[in-house]
């Protein structure tokens, strides 16, 4: 699981460079705590989905 997260570091490396954009995902990847914050971000809007459901009830 770590050669995958260090894969798709440097894949993201790449692309900033391309594009031109701030290194803002290594640091995160370096911190073993922000990883563990990632996931509990997503859920947010999948709250969000569910607030869209209920509506449609």
């Amino acid at each position: 699981m770590l050669a995958t997260q260090a894969q798709h570091t440097a894949i993201l490396r790449q692309l900033q460079l391309h594009i031109d954009l701030p290194p803002a995902v290594e640091p995160s990847t370096s911190t073993t705590t922000v990883p563990h914050s990632h996931p509990t971000e997503p859920q947010a809007p999948s709250g969000a989905a569910t607030k869209e459901a209920d509506p449609s009830a």
